[in-house]
């Protein structure tokens, strides 16, 4: 191929001029826009661990103290308001608001349902202490005291009282006191006593040992629960004894009592089931006795008796002391 001359001068294009209106504009190619570039920012680092944890203690502190404070406040309200006076038009709409709910309670509808006798003794002592010396069917009355049900069962030598507890038997606020309730489970081991085993003869003394589990609370509903007695050595022809036991617990519905008959086909014990989630959180309570039983006796007999116990109890107190040594 040829190699061509650079040197030789070309003819140039002849110029025409232009001749029309306005210059032309020049109109740039138009192309798709183009999507923006991934963005490459670096995320901020959230609060650390210590700065939350912190910030979810302090929230819990300021709701704990909040929830406290009303609480306080709202009992301590509750406090200082004057009781009824006994008798008056408030008095009696809450006592009849107080045996509307121990009427309605699913413990005494379900006793009723299941045939348990209800008994009329505390029936009618609902309107503030009375005159006589009675502790509980009596003195303890009252929209601020005890309101009780009396019931037994229907084949077996049990007894249930359930009953409503006012806001005039407190220990601390809103803490039933203790002494009402070893009254209470007292109160259940006498008329257990005075209803069943008056054969045995009068009682002549009673030692009784509560363990105390749960506090109970006032303006609310619980029974006393007690089994039959066990008649324990007989040491004198004259003298029994009978070992005990209360429960004073918060039921919704009543015990399961199955009668567990021996070997020999006599029925000598039974069992007791609590029904609900937790049986052992449903007792608040639980008393044990032993109930010294003396038939009628001359006073010779009697003076007898009571050097016998008097020579029981020196004897215990002195194995006491050599233990204790």
């Amino acid at each position: 191929m040829p190699t061509p001359d650079l040197t030789t001068p070309t003819t140039p294009l002849p110029y025409k001029p232009y001749t029309g209106g306005s210059h032309p504009q020049y109109i740039p190619p138009q192309f798709p826009p183009q999507p923006p570039p991934p963005s490459t920012a670096i995320p901020s680092p959230g609060p650390s661990l210590l700065r939350r944890a912190t910030r979810s203690v302090m929230w819990a502190t300021l709701f704990s103290v909040v929830g406290v404070a009303a609480g306080t406040a709202l009992i301590t309200w509750e406090y200082l308001q004057p009781p009824f006076e006994p008798g008056s038009p408030e008095d009696e709409e809450l006592s009849a608001e107080i045996v509307d709910t121990l009427e309605s309670h699913p413990l005494v509808e379900a006793l009723r349902d299941e045939g348990w006798v209800e008994e009329n003794y505390y029936t009618g002592k609902l309107h503030g202490p009375g005159k006589g010396q009675h502790l509980v069917a009596q003195k303890l009355t009252g929209t601020r005291g005890v309101t009780m049900k009396l019931f037994k069962h229907p084949t077996l030598d049990f007894s249930m009282m359930v009953f409503f507890l006012g806001f005039g038997i407190e220990g601390w606020p809103d803490v039933i006191h203790g002494g009402v309730i070893t009254t209470l489970l007292q109160e259940g081991i006498n008329h257990q006593v005075e209803s069943l085993y008056k054969h045995y003869g009068s009682q002549h003394s009673q030692f009784i040992s509560v363990d105390f589990k749960r506090p109970m609370r006032p303006g609310d509903i619980y029974a006393v629960l007690v089994p039959p007695a066990q008649l324990e050595l007989q040491l004198m022809p004259e003298v029994f004894h009978l070992q005990m036991t209360a429960m004073l617990v918060h039921l919704e519905s009543p015990p399961r009592i199955r009668p567990e008959p021996s070997e020999s086909g006599i029925v000598d014990r039974t069992s007791i089931e609590l029904v609900g989630r937790r049986p052992q959180e449903l007792i608040h309570a639980l008393a044990t006795a032993q109930v010294r039983m003396i038939q009628d006796v001359s006073d010779d007999r009697m003076a007898e008796i009571e050097a016998r116990f008097e020579e029981e109890r020196r004897l215990l107190e002195e194995s006491e002391q050599s233990v204790d040594e």
